[in-house]
């Protein structure tokens, strides 16, 4: 690895190889840290799906508390 970024400064001009180079460090960053990127995403999707369904089954609780009755639901 070092081999070939003395190479770039070698072979081209300085503020070129500084770019060059800054550009690579910045791609392997992001190359790095995208999987915990992606499994925070799932993660927080996932805590959210939870959260809804809690929410829809106090409602659904609260409904058949204060009615009595019967809720139709998608399995109607």
């Amino acid at each position: 690895m070092e081999r070939y970024i003395e190479q770039i400064f070698k072979e081209l001009p300085f503020g070129i190889a500084i770019a060059i180079v800054a550009f690579l460090g910045i791609l392997l960053i992001i190359w790095l840290l995208l999987p915990l990127w992606v499994l925070f995403i799932q993660w927080n999707t996932s805590k959210i799906k939870d959260e809804i369904r809690n929410v829809a089954d106090l409602l659904e609780k609260r409904q058949r508390d204060e009615g009595g009755g019967h809720v139709s639901g998608p399995g109607d």
